[in-house]
């Protein structure tokens, strides 16, 4: 029994790992962030491609001070919500893939 144990772990590691997929990113999506750039906790907005075709956050109230909207380029954490979950969305694969204009800009 031992002898397929071991085999079965070495089965698994020769498996292909096949990477979850992340989340799809759609206009008005509701999020959640974290940000050290403007406030700690969660930060509760919905998902804002602009016409330069930049993600942004468009935060439901505004911080503290007075930001309404946010780059992903502040965004420590991102999550979509998911019914009644939320789903972690990888940050830097987004900014990566998106035009060079959007690594620039922060927040307004």
């Amino acid at each position: 029994m031992k002898h397929i144990s071991m085999f079965a772990c070495a089965l698994l590691v020769l498996l292909p790992q096949t990477p979850r997929a992340e989340p799809v990113l759609a206009n008005g999506a509701a999020v959640r962030i974290t940000s050290s750039s403007v406030e700690g906790g969660w930060l509760a907005g919905h998902l804002y491609k602009g016409a330069d075709q930049c993600w942004m956050v468009k935060l439901d109230k505004p911080t503290r001070d007075h930001y309404t909207m946010l780059s992903l380029l502040v965004v420590d954490r991102l999550e979509m919500s998911a019914g009644t979950g939320w789903t972690p969305v990888a940050v830097k694969p987004v900014l990566t893939a998106s035009p060079a204009v959007c690594r620039e800009y922060g927040a307004d």
